[in-house]
C-alpha cells in the first residue's frame, strides 16, 4: 500500500478538519494523485474501518456533524475522508426549467438537503417515501420521480 503503514493503535478522530469537496479540496486531491487517500463508508450512523482496514474511532462533540467529504485526517502523507452512503434518494426530473424552479423552491421551503446533476434533483430519504411524496402533492405534474437505492 502506498501511504502511511497501518498503525498498531486505532486512528482517534475528535475533530472534523474541514471538507474534501470545499475548503480541503485542494490538499486532499493532490494526495490522491498519489493513492494517498483512504475512505471510511459509513451509513448514516456507524463508521468502522477505512477501505485499507484501519481502524478509527470518531468521537465529535455534538456542534459536529459527519457529512459526506468530511475529513477525518489530513497530513503530507495520507488523508482520511468519510463518504457517507445516505440510503434511498428520491430522484426528480422536472418537465422544464419553470417546474425546475418551482420544485426547486418548494424542496428549499422544506430545508430538503437536495444535490443536483444535469436535469435531475435528488433528495435524499430520511423517513418514509410516503412523506416525500406527499409534500410533493400539490406539485404533481411537474416531474417525473423515482426512488433510487444507494449503489452496494
Amino acid at each position: 500500500m502506498i501511504g502511511s503503514p497501518l498503525p498498531k493503535e486505532p486512528l482517534q478522530v475528535t475533530a472534523l478538519l474541514g471538507n474534501a469537496r470545499s475548503d480541503r479540496h485542494d490538499a486532499v486531491h493532490a494526495l490522491e494523485h498519489e493513492g494517498r487517500v483512504e475512505v471510511i463508508d459509513i451509513a448514516r450512523a456507524d463508521a468502522a474501518r477505512t477501505d485499507k482496514v484501519r481502524e478509527v474511532q470518531i468521537a465529535l462533540l455534538r456542534d459536529q456533524s459527519l457529512e459526506d467529504g468530511a475529513v477525518l485526517h489530513l497530513d503530507n502523507t495520507l488523508a482520511i475522508v468519510l463518504r457517507v452512503d445516505s440510503g434511498a434518494r428520491l430522484t426528480l426530473v422536472p418537465h422544464d426549467l419553470q417546474s425546475a424552479l418551482r420544485l426547486g423552491h418548494w424542496c428549499g421551503n422544506l430545508h430538503w438537503k437536495v444535490s443536483f446533476a444535469e436535469g435531475v434533483m435528488s433528495v435524499p430519504l430520511d423517513g418514509p417515501e410516503a412523506r416525500y411524496r406527499a409534500r410533493l402533492r400539490d406539485l404533481e405534474g411537474l416531474a417525473s420521480s423515482h426512488i433510487a437505492e444507494p449503489d452496494k
